[in-house]
């Protein structure tokens, strides 16, 4: 984020654009929807032992070809993803452009249409539906989607192509242990990440009555002063679990009740606010707020860019994993343009770009000594915290307290999540 890395950058637009910070985690968690927003009987349509028979062709069947990712890459490629989830900068003529797009198009000739068009897993998957569904070509070469239920749609009922293990060379020379196998697509059959975050808790230094370093202590009086704390209604149920020792990823209907029932005791503390869908950080921001289930790229953005007296921190209970994933839609029209930008990605110098604009987990390790080396060229003070930042780079000690959520793949089990964890936040 300094015009030392990106040519012509504009500190003025950057603070422009962050003056009210609408991250990629703010716009993401159902959009106020309830879990079962739509039914994952539209997507899975008769998905028995894990496979579902799909309209429109082969190419859209589990186990459709693998598209030769080695043939000529076509001249462009369109990729969408969500908002502010890219570097990005200002040329002399005050046009914006994304300097790692630039960067690509010089080396290879091939033109990325990128549209930050997708706010929402669920309202993205019901748009691109219709046409998965009918065997069409979606105008998307590659789409970033989290891990969770939508994705296990996508991958169970074949609307995204298989990759090529042979050919990302950068990915399996850069691409960090956790980025790698991941158990909701084991072996990176299907995608791989674009960055990844933690759901842990922020908090106002200035507006806490002592520090926070547990779940428990949202619910705190002595902690947190009445009608301060806020809670994320998407990432609750998980957080829940995680702090009640559970891992979401096996859980059962009856430990669902048992995070249910600690939410329920939370919300109904003096110290609860309210719960959010998006927009906590508004109300953080406003000093609304003295502690809040938070996102690690918002916090951490504000606490070292923004210089807002903020701590992000890893609950002792533990903290919920996240982990964005760049797919190539069925009958994409330049997969082999489109694999290659992924493996791109994984180019440290490259992944250094999106980081330091981005500020969440680099799927790329080494980006944290380039962000260090680059703190001392420019002898900024920002870039240094950024590279120092263990919440940004965490080791095994870190990842060991953190859990990926739950992975719904049924109607039943929707139904049932959103029968316990929704009355919660009804009324």
């Amino acid at each position: 984020m300094t015009e030392q890395r990106m040519p012509g950058f504009d500190q003025a637009f950057a603070r422009g654009m962050t003056s009210r910070r609408m991250s990629r985690r703010n716009l993401m968690k159902l959009g106020g929807a309830t879990v079962g927003t739509l039914s994952l009987a539209q997507i899975l349509a008769a998905c028995g032992e894990g496979t579902s028979s799909v309209p429109g062709g082969d190419t859209s069947a589990p186990g459709a070809t693998m598209p030769d990712y080695g043939a000529e890459p076509g001249p462009t490629i369109n990729f969408a993803n969500w908002p502010l989830y890219i570097d990005q900068a200002k040329d002399a003529s005050g046009t914006k452009y994304n300097p790692t797009l630039d960067q690509f198009k010089e080396e290879t000739g091939i033109t990325v249409n990128y549209n930050d068009e997708i706010n929402d897993n669920a309202e993205f998957v019901s748009e691109i539906l219709p046409q998965l569904q009918a065997g069409q070509n979606i105008e998307r070469d590659i789409i970033v989607v989290t891990n969770g239920q939508w994705l296990t749609a996508l991958q169970k009922n074949g609307y995204v192509y298989e990759l090529d293990a042979a050919r990302r060379p950068n990915f399996d020379a850069n691409a960090a242990d956790w980025a790698r196998d991941p158990f909701f697509d084991p072996g990176n059959k299907y995608g791989m990440c674009w960055q990844s975050g933690l759901t842990g808790i922020g908090y106002n230094t200035d507006l806490v009555l002592a520090p926070i370093t547990k779940a428990a202590d949202l619910m705190d009086s002595t902690k947190c002063p009445p009608n301060s704390v806020g809670v994320l209604k998407g990432d609750a149920p998980d957080f829940a679990m995680i702090t009640l020792g559970i891992d979401p990823k096996v859980s059962t209907p009856e430990q669902w009740a048992e995070a249910a029932a600690w939410l329920t005791t939370l919300r109904d503390s003096e110290t609860f606010r309210t719960a959010y869908t998006q927009d906590y950080v508004d109300d953080l921001n406003a000093g609304n707020l003295s502690a809040t289930m938070g996102w690690s790229g918002d916090i951490l953005y504000y606490a070292i860019w923004e210089g807002y007296n903020y701590e992000f921190v890893l609950p002792e209970d533990g903290a919920l994993l996240w982990i964005d994933s760049m797919l190539i839609p069925v009958n994409a029209t330049n997969p082999a343009g489109a694999y290659a930008l992924m493996d791109y990605y994984y180019r440290p110098e490259v992944a250094q770009t999106v980081t330091e604009w981005v500020l969440y987990m680099s799927p790329v390790p080494a980006v944290q000594a380039l962000i260090a080396q680059h703190g001392e060229d420019a002898d900024d003070d920002l870039l240094r915290a950024t590279a120092e930042n263990p919440l940004l780079w965490p080791d095994e000690a870190i990842l060991d307290q953190t859990s990926l959520g739950v992975n719904l793949q049924t109607d039943e089990e929707i139904a049932e999540f959103s029968s316990i964890f929704d009355p919660i936040w009804e009324g």
